[in-house]
């Protein structure tokens, strides 16, 4: 038990610190794609170390969601992390508690409340830009919702180390 809570801790350090780079890499390669130049790889831990010393900009009229907004949307992928088998194969910590769906909320959440907390500032800007965020998401969402589902359909299961366990055997099999 002591093993799984400490890979389940290694899991979300895992994920927590190589997002950033994952983000680094797309935009580098996206300004491949363009012939430009870019930032290096490593710019979003450098955006990241400098936003985290910035100081706390509150508007008067914002209430307790504009303040919770920031940790429901950090903690909502942390969460997923904790039920998504990623370095190792069988059910983690939390494994139990979830299938895809319930990340897929879970996800959702963290987008909702941001929306949220874009329109509780009073200013218009706000929700005009949460809005056409919220519109990209809706326009991504359904390629993962289908993927998932034709995935969880072929396993026989919703729950993500059942899937991941159906499709990493034929694979290594395969190797």
């Amino acid at each position: 038990m002591i093993l799984r809570i400490l890979y389940n801790l290694m899991q979300v350090a895992v994920v927590i610190g190589f997002a950033p780079l994952i983000e680094g890499v797309a935009t580098k390669l996206k300004e491949n794609l363009q012939s430009k130049r870019g930032p290096s790889v490593f710019q979003p831990y450098r955006d990241l170390r400098k936003l985290l010393y910035k100081d706390e900009v509150i508007a008067e009229q914002a209430s307790w969601i504009f303040r919770a907004a920031p940790y429901v949307a950090f903690t909502a992928p942390v969460f997923v992390t904790l039920l998504i088998p990623v370095l190792t194969r069988y059910p983690l910590f939390l494994a139990f508690m979830g299938d895809m769906l319930g990340g897929g909320f879970v996800l959702a959440l963290g987008g909702f409340f941001t929306t949220l907390a874009a329109a509780d500032t009073g200013n218009p800007y706000g929700p005009m830009g949460a809005s056409r965020t919220r519109m990209v998401g809706f326009l991504a969402e359904p390629v993962f919702i289908i993927v998932f589902l034709t995935l969880s359909f072929i396993a026989g299961s919703t729950i993500p180390y059942v899937v991941q366990s159906h499709w990493v055997t034929p694979i290594a099999n395969f190797f």
